[in-house]
């Protein structure tokens, strides 16, 4: 569960904010330790801003705290004072020396959390972003026996996988009990080369259950031991899920598990409410993004370097390379809005992808939205840690659209990112002005996010910080491959202006 506080910048309200941390930190999975540490750094940082940011006028300050699988993060948001971490380093000679403890409270919150960032966005306010990884034990340290290297591909689908299911399995929901299972069927199958990490650690798992993140299904044979697992991660920003978790064990594949799991998290997402579904495919190959296809999943954006290189071994290929996905998307409900204004440079290629989903959408007959259009930008940041890459979802698009655009991107430049992504409304307007900004600075186009935040549908730009071979990203659908065909194009253009640059 994500949180947001909303305070008073005053003394009072600071062993509130602190004490709410503490128990927040506590029921996502943390021990009492860890808990206080990023309690206590939350302290450090209110205490701070209270002092010195409002220490003269009144304001609010804003707390957002975050979850994943593999960490929490924590962002505090105020408007006050400017503040310069850089011009008050803390020095431990001088506060021996001399009792001046300047710094001291930024050096303790940097000992107290795996990763803490501060971001100056000019009159768009200051975030401090604090991250604490979660220490659980790993599936490959607990289980003494070795696994020969397993043939066959590293994917988490079965390309061959048979329509009619073999023998007799049982397919049940999964519980925070079947985690320990789970991390022991994705070590048996994959070893160490799955794509998800979070997976080999059991207490992560069980967590994401518990708290209602993911969804699956567990198919079990007649003597109850796991042969698969198949799961949906639930997004927090919309009613739509990632179907992001899947694997058969070796000798229980070609048997129609996968299609008997798939069918069963269909259901359970139109049971839930689901607006859609969707697949992040592997480009190294094509496996995943033909088993989507047979599901009517159909694709709609090419997402370059979506994480850190990774080997892909087996089936007559071995590449090391960013890993690329396909987008792959499956609409649960009719009443998807067609937006009836596209941004110009795409429209055509838009056009083509929403025509694979003609018999779910309609279109607005609305007009664009051109009244009460907001004077001011509203720009969201997620920065993906471990992948080094962000996410700036653009709220809405005011006439400060490119002074905030600015701010941001200056604030975020030190840290060394390989990649940003930008979404960016549909049927807004001011979305032509827009493309056209984020290209002149380097992006480049990635297609279609249906319903990916708040139900609504977003363009997706991309700007690629590393070089790419895009001989080695296949697409299998037609429409996959005009997608790629035009990322390709525009990244290259990109690459001759640095090149003259």
């Amino acid at each position: 569960m994500e949180a947001h506080l909303y305070l008073e910048a005053r003394l009072q309200m600071i062993g509130s904010a602190t004490d709410f941390t503490y128990k927040w930190c506590v029921n996502m999975g943390f021990d009492q330790n860890e808990a206080a540490r990023m309690a206590l750094a939350v302290d450090e940082i209110l205490t701070d801003i209270v002092l010195y940011a409002f220490k003269e006028e009144t304001g609010h300050i804003e707390i957002w705290f975050q979850y994943t699988f593999s960490e929490i993060e924590i962002i505090i948001q105020e408007m006050g004072e400017p503040f310069d971490p850089e011009r008050h380093v803390y020095d431990a000679d001088k506060a021996i020396r001399e009792n001046n403890f300047e710094g001291a409270s930024l050096e303790s919150v940097h000992s107290m959390t795996d990763q803490f960032i501060f971001l100056n966005r000019g009159k768009d306010g200051k975030e401090f972003r604090l991250v604490k990884r979660f220490d659980s034990a790993d599936i490959r340290d607990r289980i003494p026996e070795r696994y020969p290297e397993l043939p066959g591909k590293d994917d988490e689908y079965d390309d061959n996988d048979n329509d009619a299911p073999e023998g007799d399995y049982l397919l049940t929901p999964v519980t925070s009990e079947d985690a320990e299972d789970i991390a022991k069927l994705i070590y048996r199958s994959y070893r160490y080369s799955y794509s998800k990490e979070d997976l080999y650690f059991p207490r992560r798992i069980e967590m994401a259950i518990r708290h209602e993140y993911k969804y699956g299904t567990i198919a079990r044979t007649t003597s109850g031991g796991p042969a698969g697992y198949f799961a949906v991660i639930k997004s927090t920003d919309s009613m739509i899920g990632e179907v992001g978790e899947a694997v058969v064990s070796p000798q229980y594949r070609k048997q129609g598990l996968m299609k008997l799991m798939m069918e069963s998290l269909i259901d359970m997402s139109r049971q839930r409410g689901l607006k859609g579904l969707f697949g992040e495919a592997l480009t190294a190959h094509t496996f995943s993004q033909k088993v989507n296809q047979k599901f009517d999943f159909r694709s709609t954006a090419l997402i370059i370097a979506k994480s850190p290189k990774r080997t892909f071994k087996g089936m007559d290929f071995h590449s090391t390379e960013n890993v690329s996905v396909v987008i792959d998307f499956l609409p649960l409900t009719r009443r998807w809005m067609k937006p009836a204004h596209l941004p110009e440079p795409y429209a055509n290629l838009l056009n083509t992808i929403y025509d694979q989903f003609n018999a779910y959408l309609y279109k607005s007959s609305a007009d664009d939205r051109t009244e009460d259009e907001p004077s001011k930008t509203n720009l969201d940041l997620i920065i993906h840690h471990e992948k080094s890459s962000a996410l700036i979802i653009a709220r809405e698009i005011g006439n400060t659209f490119e002074l905030s655009c600015k701010r941001l991107f200056r604030s975020i430049e030190e840290l060394n990112l390989t990649t940003i992504y930008f979404d960016l409304p549909l049927g807004l307007s001011p979305i032509n002005s827009s493309v056209e900004y984020l290209k002149n600075n380097g992006f480049i186009l990635a297609g279609l996010m249906p319903l990916f935040h708040e139900e609504s549908d977003y363009l997706r730009m991309q700007k690629i910080m590393v070089d790419m071979n895009f001989e080695t990203i296949h697409a299998f659908s037609d429409v996959a491959g005009m997608i790629k065909e035009r990322v390709k194009k525009e990244y290259d253009e990109n690459r001759k202006e640095q090149t003259k640059a």
